[in-house]
C-alpha cells in the first residue's frame, strides 16, 4: 500500500492541493499586491473591487494582459480627473483672481471675460507648464479641455 497522496486529492476543507492551484493562488496574490502598489492605495485610481476584478481575470499565463487592462482603466480615471475636477479647480482659481472689466459710464453692463476666454487662458497655462524639457506632455488634457469649452 502506497502512502502517496494523489495530485488531485481534495482535503477535508474542500481545497485542492495540486501544485498548479497553489502556484496560481500565489501568483494571484503577487499580482494583487503589484496592482495595489501601482494603482491602489489612498491616492490610487483603482479601488479594491477593480483590482480584485482584474486579479480574477488572471489565468496563470496572462499577467501582462491583466496589467495592461488595469493600467488602461487607471489612466482613464486619471485623465477624467485631469479633464474634469482638476481643470475646473484651475478655472475657478483663475476666475477668482481675474479683474472684472471696467464699468460703462452709461450704466450698460460690461461683458467681462467670457467662459471661453477663461478656458483659453487655462489651456495656454497648461500648455506652457507641460511639454517643456523634463516635463510630461499634456496635449491630451489640453485638447480634451478645449473640446469641452468649444461647445459654449
Amino acid at each position: 500500500m502506497s502512502n502517496k497522496i494523489p495530485a488531485n486529492y481534495m482535503r477535508p476543507g474542500g481545497y485542492n492541493t495540486s501544485n498548479n492551484e497553489i502556484n496560481n493562488r500565489t501568483n494571484q496574490t503577487k499580482l494583487r499586491n503589484e496592482l495595489t502598489k501601482l494603482y491602489g492605495g489612498n491616492n490610487g485610481f483603482l479601488n479594491n473591487r477593480d483590482i480584485n476584478g482584474f486579479v480574477n481575470k488572471y489565468t496563470g499565463n496572462n499577467s501582462m494582459n491583466v496589467k495592461k487592462q488595469a493600467y488602461r482603466k487607471a489612466y482613464t480615471k486619471y485623465m477624467n480627473y485631469m479633464a474634469g475636477d482638476f481643470v475646473q479647480d484651475i478655472i475657478k482659481a483663475i476666475k477668482a483672481k481675474m479683474k472684472s472689466s471696467p464699468k460703462c459710464p452709461s450704466g450698460v453692463e460690461g461683458g467681462g471675460p467670457s467662459f471661453r476666454g477663461r478656458a483659453r487662458a487655462v489651456i495656454g497655462g497648461i500648455q506652457a507648464a507641460c511639454g517643456g524639457p523634463g516635463k510630461p506632455r499634456c496635449n491630451r488634457v489640453a485638447n480634451r479641455t478645449r473640446s469641452k469649452t468649444s461647445q459654449n
